[in-house]
């Protein structure tokens, strides 16, 4: 008895129960291996929700006391509202079934996408894997979200948050993810061959564009709209704000690099066969390119500022994340490196120019998003290896620097086109959102409410009260409500 596949191959078997044999053991192999897809994507789903914990750190490190409650507030019902419009609408725009590669039209709260269908084992009522895919793609939506947050910090009304935050996640970040990562985006390397996009589609394998350009685009635009927060600029010079804790800045950070594996290994979205092997050599991808942007981060802030400045320590290693995130899995070790070097640079030079252009970025949100985001996408279609492309997305091509059949410059034409179309999608949606907010009086607080702390006015009062003396005349400042306490002096500076 034999059975041929349809690749042609033939097997022979001896006899009736030889064959039944093969194909029992082979059913269970198919079985494991799909039990351990859906394994693998909630895992790196967890890990991916849990940059939302290091999202906090930094932030609340960043601000002010009197603005802590503020921060927390926006990044708990940022997951919440995430997850309830990417389930209603946004899983559905972003992976429903398309005729033009735009936008999807089927899905919403997931139902017609074949949820509860066999589909690769008949006999079971619904697909755990597509659950889990679901659980995966709303953790990268409420990153998207959740970017803008410290950019817009300690002068943002919540409500102006909230709608953006909601139109993020529900419209604008969704399209961006069906060009560049549904089976039948306009720009997707998934695609059809002959749908794809000088036929090679986008390399961004983990969103240095889908999401943190998205987010960090729509965090500069915010800033822009609200302007600098109010004591930052003082006759025409840039000063410096006081925050609250570099601890909880740099345990944020580590929080961050450990749940970017979830985010760039969880993006083979399987570790059946070569998946695996994309996995890990994704994990020490992502390892050297933060490491080496954190280095030529903090060895620029020497050069230019005097001392180790552990806040250009942490953005260097977030910026060599978002560098490496679009090439993680078609780079080799090496140019994995020179990418966070380059990252680095990126970094501390948009950080100096919005600090030049008095645009108030709290976090650096957007010098590591935005500008690093573009970086990245650049880098794959300059670094991309033909063999490890074939490997991670079974295609031919490879980027600008080596041969694969002319699709080089193929590769990062396509790569640019991808970036000028995002830029072009989240920036004309940005400054509609915002513009109106600030016509409707709804985008920063007002004056006294800044001045006080959002905490003390909109969410029950300061976290925690906390005083010191002084060194200069024994004056005791409140650190919560930011008063002198000794002679009643209002100050901006806790």
């Amino acid at each position: 008895m034999s059975l041929t596949f349809k690749d042609g191959t033939v097997l022979d078997f001896q006899n009736q129960s030889a064959l039944f044999e093969y194909i029992r053991v082979t059913a269970d192999t198919a079985s494991t291996a799909y039990s351990m897809d859906t394994f693998w994507l909630i895992i790196c789903a967890g890990m991916v929700f849990l940059m939302q914990m290091g999202f906090a750190l930094v932030e609340v490190g960043t601000v002010r006391i009197k603005n802590t409650k503020n921060i927390l507030v926006k990044n708990m019902l940022d997951a919440c509202i995430g997850a309830l419009s990417f389930w209603l609408i946004g899983f559905a725009l972003a992976f429903g079934d398309t005729t033009s590669g735009f936008i999807g039209t089927n899905g919403f709260a997931l139902k017609t996408l074949d949820m509860r269908r066999g589909g690769e084992f008949n006999d079971r009522p619904y697909q755990g894997k597509k659950y889990a895919f679901f659980l995966f793609q709303w953790a990268f939506a409420a990153t998207a979200a959740t970017i803008v947050s410290g950019a817009v910090a300690e002068r943002c009304k919540v409500t102006a948050y909230f709608v953006y935050s909601f139109v993020l996640t529900v419209f604008v970040y969704p399209v961006v993810v069906h060009w560049g990562w549904s089976d039948n985006g306009w720009a997707s390397a998934f695609a059809p061959k002959e749908d794809r996009l000088f036929g090679v589609g986008v390399i961004d394998f983990a969103g240095s564009s889908v999401v943190h350009m998205v987010g960090g685009l729509t965090a500069l635009i915010g800033a822009i709209f609200l302007g600098p927060r109010s004591g930052k600029i003082v006759d025409g010079k840039v000063q410096t704000m006081v925050f609250q804790s570099s601890t909880f800045q740099t345990l944020g950070t580590l929080v961050l690099w450990f749940g970017w594996y979830g985010f760039n290994c969880g993006s083979t979205l399987s570790v059946a066969g070569a998946a695996s092997d994309v996995a890990g050599k994704v994990a020490v991808t992502t390892t050297i390119a933060a490491a080496s942007a954190g280095i030529t981060a903090t060895i620029i802030g020497v050069i230019f500022e005097g001392h180790i400045n552990i806040g250009r320590t942490n953005n260097g290693i977030l910026a060599g994340l978002v560098s490496i995130t679009a090439g993680c899995s078609v780079v080799d070790v090496e140019m994995a490196f020179l990418i966070g070097v380059i990252g680095g640079i990126v970094y501390y030079s948009a950080s100096k120019l919005l600090t030049c252009l008095h645009i108030d970025d709290v976090v650096d949100a957007s010098p590591v998003h935005l500008f690093c985001g573009i970086w990245g996408t650049i880098a794959a279609g300059l670094f991309a290896k033909p063999e490890n492309v074939e490997m991670a997305y079974g295609t031919g091509s490879c980027g600008l620097f080596y041969k694969c059949d002319g699709n080089g410059g193929k590769q990062f034409g396509a790569n640019l086109v991808f970036i000028l179309a995002v830029i072009a999608w989240v920036g004309i949606f940005a400054v509609i959102i915002f513009s109106i907010l600030q016509i409707l009086n709804m985008l920063r607080v007002s004056e006294d409410t800044e001045k006080m702390g959002i905490d003390e006015k909109e969410h029950g009062g300061a976290e925690y009260q906390v005083t010191r003396k002084s060194r200069f005349g024994g004056v005791i400042y409140n650190f919560s409500t930011a008063e002198v306490v000794a002679n009643k002096t209002a100050s901006n500076d806790v």
